[in-house]
């Protein structure tokens, strides 16, 4: 078995001591394992072990008084590659958050020492508690990895004890909690008048509730006014008032006077010819067509439908002269330019009379300033 002499504190351990006894947070973060020889080494002037094998986390502090503390670690062989003596211990710690980590503590075991075989051959975690000195530090904590966690058997039933008290704590709580008259049950019953909660009594009390707001999906009577602005109503049979625009309202039996329109496809706002027509029927085609022929007598001069009918309507367009290289017949006529008129309108015979008779004295005037059969003569030096 492996004998520890006591800890060593070192030079940088009493100054973080003194530290600590000015206010200074004292913090405790890891214990690194060697098997270097001390030699000739002075142990307070150290500021590492002499040769670190590996590392292991604290698992907790315990004040004892006096100006100790316990401290437990945990030794296992998970990561270990290569087996090693156990024969140096040295505790690291530093001065609040931001401080450097030094060697605190350091103790060496020399011959007498264990060896700690690699993770081919697995061990039990060894948890190690080491007795040190602080001082009059006040503050003191210690750094933990919470990835890793073993527990003694000691923590554990001391855990035990404090978990078993709790729970006769929460029972206690808990009974008091349920016999309190707004609690859960009693006031789930205040809430929905029952004298017993179940799911099918709630059920039922909802039922109830909703009949008064809600319609069944069977059908119901329904008041006041239907609001459904930017969604759509589909109904296969309507009965009674429905205003508004209607997209699509078909095989409904009554229109909103009450007259049976079975079969037909009631009007909406963008079908509306006829004013007066409330659904579609032969007899309102037959108005709207006449309508569209009264509008059409305005342009083509005749009114009925036989008279504007697509034969009659083809024959009329057949009759009129296209607008590229028309062949008039008959006497067509056109309106009758101005005479100083000087562009590409048609002119007239109108048109060139009046031309005519506007510049014939020019013309006699010529005839006798220069009379035909005369002949003039001009010598150009």
């Amino acid at each position: 078995m492996a004998k520890f002499d006591d800890l060593t504190i070192t030079n940088n351990g009493l100054d973080m001591i003194a530290l600590s006894q000015s206010g200074a947070k004292l913090i405790f973060t890891k214990i690194k394992l060697g098997d270097g020889q001390i030699g000739d080494n002075d142990v307070m002037k150290l500021t590492d072990i002499i040769n670190e094998r590996m590392t292991s986390q604290i698992s907790s502090i315990e004040a004892k008084g006096e100006g100790q503390v316990a401290i437990k670690f945990t030794v296992d062989n998970s990561e270990l590659t290569s087996g090693f003596f156990v024969r140096e211990i040295g505790i690291f710690a530093k001065i609040n958050e931001g401080g450097e980590e030094k060697l605190y503590a350091y103790t060496n075991a020399g011959n007498y020492t264990n060896y700690l075989a690699d993770n081919k051959t697995p061990i039990d975690a060894i948890i190690t508690k080491i007795d040190l000195a602080i001082g009059n530090a006040t503050d003191i904590n210690f750094t933990v990895d919470k990835s890793i966690i073993y527990v003694s058997l000691e923590d554990l039933e001391t855990n035990l004890q404090k978990h078993n008290s709790n729970i006769d704590s929460h029972t206690e709580a808990f009974t008091k909690h349920n016999d309190d008259e707004n609690a859960h049950d009693n006031l789930i019953k205040k809430l929905f008048d029952l004298s017993e909660v179940t799911l099918e009594s709630i059920k039922s009390k909802i039922k109830d509730w909703s009949k008064e707001v809600c319609l069944p999906l069977s059908g119901g009577t329904m008041k006041g006014n239907i609001n459904a602005s930017g969604y759509n109503i589909t109904a296969t049979k309507f009965i009674g008032n429905l205003q508004g625009k209607a997209d699509s309202a078909t095989k409904a039996n009554q229109d909103k006077n009450g007259k049976d329109i079975t079969g037909y496809l009631y009007k909406t706002e963008d079908l509306t010819l006829n004013s007066n027509a409330e659904i579609l029927t032969v007899g309102n085609i037959s108005e709207i067509l006449n309508s569209f022929c009264t509008k059409f007598k305005q342009i083509q001069g005749t009114g009925t439908y036989a008279e504007n009918s697509p034969t009659s309507i083809k024959s009329l367009n057949d009759n009129k002269a296209p607008k590229t290289s028309p062949a008039f017949s008959g006497t067509p006529t056109a309106p009758t330019p101005g005479v100083d008129t000087n562009n590409t309108q048609l002119a007239t015979c109108g048109f060139v009379r009046n031309a005519i008779a506007k510049y014939a004295p020019m013309l006699d005037t010529m005839k006798k300033i220069y009379p035909v059969g005369s002949i003039y003569m001009s010598t150009v030096s």
